[in-house]
């Protein structure tokens, strides 16, 4: 993996920066929706506290003795008085809660709700019954089929259903000892493929400030026992009371109410008593409205878990029903949330009757305020922290690929500094900055100043030893001349020619290596110009078959001119030590090819003869200086710097010079790279 790669890949730790930022942001949203929720513990407190002190507001005397729970029934206040059609359309806009009538197995048999407006009391009682029985007059009994029965404070009313249509309330005096029609109590009935309904009115004074229902379900209209029975009604046959909201409680309660707050008090059955303020907040036009898309984004983001539903009317169950207090959040409808405190309110004043319970304080206050502060917090962080983020990776990305690049260019200047001949290709760059890579730059160019150095020391010891030696070989041969001439026996003389002839062979090294360091100058000096190399060849190759009649010559190129630049006599000179070493090589009789092609950047020249393979491990070693693959081991003159001239020419003309084998094994090719 890359240096910008790896880099990348650490500079992902910047991604660390949301998720605290996340983390954080968790942190501050449950310490303030805990002071919240303290600070609606400590208002519901306040309030019970006061409640407590003055238990008359919450349950006057004359209402609390012979109270039974779950006899009770609750008044609604109605905006409205409504109509009287045994359809109960009026009633549905006010999503009022009804209270459920069970039978004796638990069952729900009916639902009831009331409700006053002035001075008369208004119910709608709903009656799931697939099969219900009517009223037969036949009978002469006051109910014979289903009937709903209604106790007050002082009477008991019996009213049969009959299907569609008014309702008649009955009731029987003693007195007189007949059953007589309540005509004060008004109704009517409506049926349906799922039971039957009635709404009734009668005037409050008619309850007596107290009321139990009860449905009974029958099968046959024969006045008999009902199949199934739900009622209010107490065992000790007293009706419930009538609870409704209190105006003293609701006038104390006002002095608590704050903005935004909603505060609540509810007997001990959970009933409404009073209620004060609201939980919304009133629109601001200049507030912008949030994209739902983004209000989720933020609850996943805070990771908030799923909270119960609050109910659109009325209070829920949770914070209505308990004995101790309670904190609870909900949400609504619209995504946000409401934090509930239930508050009981306990006093032991009364000595006559001791009601530890006499009801609870319920606070309700949105969390918008605080879910907003904090999401408007977490946007910030957000675009904040991920801002500094992509700048960090974008700092770390710049400063990788800076890196990357630096390695890059010192890769590049070390792997170019040095030419196939091993001279160094002019000065080696070096960096200004003073870290590692810098000193590692340094580092590599001193290396490259040492080995030049040494490489001019051995470019120059050819010229120095050549030198060094001529006087004393000259001393050598001129005594070996002298001994030649005087009287000597035969195996003297032998010994005499074979020492001559060691000082000959060491006086033709010394000469060529003479040459070849002035050649090797001189290259260096040669002056470039254009010509066409299709020409050069054909001259040449003329020329070689002329000079070695015992091989054939031929040459491959392809038609037209071949123009390019260079020196042309030293172009010959290559290509006279390549052909010289392939009639070393070639059997006597055989063909030598010369070719040429173009190639995609410039032309190719090729010498192909038969022959011997090149040695293992020689084909790079061939062009270097004094290396020589023959059996005469260089008796014949040659000292293996014929293809290393021609190596140093190849690399005057920026051109490769390399020999491979045949793919037969039969001969070997060298081959010239030239650019055009």
């Amino acid at each position: 993996m890359k240096l910008h790669r790896q880099l990348l890949l650490v500079s992902l730790v910047a991604l660390a920066l949301p998720w605290a930022g996340c983390q954080y942001l968790r942190q501050v949203d449950s310490a303030l929706t805990q002071g919240q929720m303290q600070a609606l513990d400590a208002t519901a407190s306040a309030v019970a506290a006061r409640l407590a002190s003055a238990p008359q507001l919450i349950e006057p005397e004359s209402a609390r003795p012979g109270r039974q729970p779950g006899a009770q029934l609750y008044l609604n206040p109605l905006p409205q008085e409504p109509l009287l059609d045994g359809y109960g359309s009026d009633w549905r806009p006010w999503q009022l809660e009804p209270q459920p009538l069970l039978d004796a197995d638990g069952q729900p048999l009916a639902r009831v709700t009331l409700g006053r407006s002035g001075e008369r009391v208004y119910l709608l009682l709903t009656v799931a019954d697939t099969t219900p029985t009517y009223q037969d007059p036949r009978t002469g009994l006051l109910a014979s089929g289903d009937s709903v029965e209604l106790y007050t404070g002082g009477r008991h009313y019996t009213l049969p259903m009959t299907g569609q249509g008014p309702a008649r309330a009955l009731w029987h005096s003693d007195r007189r000892g007949v059953d007589e029609r309540e005509l004060r109590l008004r109704g009517r009935w409506s049926a349906s493929s799922r039971g039957y309904q009635l709404e009734l009115s009668l005037p409050f004074a008619l309850t007596g400030g107290a009321m139990a229902i009860t449905v009974n379900d029958r099968s046959i209209s024969d006045g008999g026992p009902p199949d199934r029975r739900a009622t209010t009604l107490p065992a000790d046959g007293r009706p419930g009371a009538l609870v409704e909201p209190l105006p003293a409680l609701q006038l104390e309660l006002d002095h608590f109410v704050r903005p935004h707050l909603r505060l609540a008090v509810v007997d001990s059955e959970g009933f409404l008593l009073a209620s004060s303020g609201h939980t919304e907040a009133a629109e601001d036009a200049n507030t912008p409205r949030h994209h739902w898309l983004r209000d989720w984004f933020y609850r996943r983001l805070l990771h908030r878990d799923a909270l119960p539903a609050m109910p659109p009317q009325g209070l829920p169950v949770a914070v209505t029903e308990n004995q101790t207090p309670v904190q609870q959040w909900f949400d609504t409808a619209d995504g946000d949330r409401i934090g509930a405190v239930s508050v009981p309110v306990i006093t032991r004043a009364d000595d006559i009757v001791e009601r530890p319970l006499l009801g609870r304080v319920v606070v309700l206050q949105s969390g918008a305020a605080v879910q907003s502060l904090t999401e408007t917090a977490a946007h910030r962080l957000w675009l904040i922290s991920c801002g500094a983020a992509g700048a960090a990776l974008l700092a770390l990305l710049g400063y990788a690929s800076w890196l990357s690049w630096r390695i890059r260019r010192l890769h590049r200047a070390a792997r170019n500094a040095v030419d196939a001949s091993g001279r160094l290709r002019g000065d080696f760059p070096r960096s200004r900055t003073k870290d590692e890579l810098g000193a590692l730059n340094h580092a590599f160019a001193s290396l490259l100043a040492e080995l030049d150095q040494y490489h001019q020391y051995l470019r120059s010891l050819a010229s120095k030893l050549s030198h060094e030696l001529r006087t004393p070989l000259a001393v050598v041969r001129s005594s070996l001349d002298n001994l030649a001439a005087g009287p000597l026996d035969e195996q003297e003389r032998r010994y005499a020619e074979r020492a001559m002839e060691g000082g000959a062979r060491l006086s033709g090294i010394l000469n060529s290596l003479a040459a070849a360091s002035h050649l090797e100058a001189s290259i260096q000096q040669s002056e470039t110009e254009s010509f066409d190399l299709a020409d050069l060849l054909d001259v040449l190759t003329q020329s070689y078959a002329d000079a070695q009649p015992q091989h054939r010559f031929t040459l491959h190129k392809p038609d037209g001119p071949l123009p390019t630049r260079g020196a042309p006599e030293l172009l010959a000179q290559l290509l006279d030590k390549l052909v010289d070493n392939a009639c070393s090589f070639a059997p006597t009789g055989s063909e030598i090819q010369l070719r040429a092609s173009r190639t995609r950047t410039g032309y190719r020249l090729e010498v192909d003869n038969e022959g011997p393979p090149l040695p293992a491990g020689f084909a790079h070693k061939l062009f270097d200086s004094l290396v020589s693959v023959r059996a005469d081991g260089g008796k014949a003159g040659h000292l293996g710097l014929g293809l290393h001239i021609a190596r140093l020419i190849a690399d005057f003309h920026r051109g490769q010079l390399g020999a491979s084998d045949r793919a037969d094994g039969s001969g070997v090719v060298f081959t010239l790279e030239l650019p055009a």
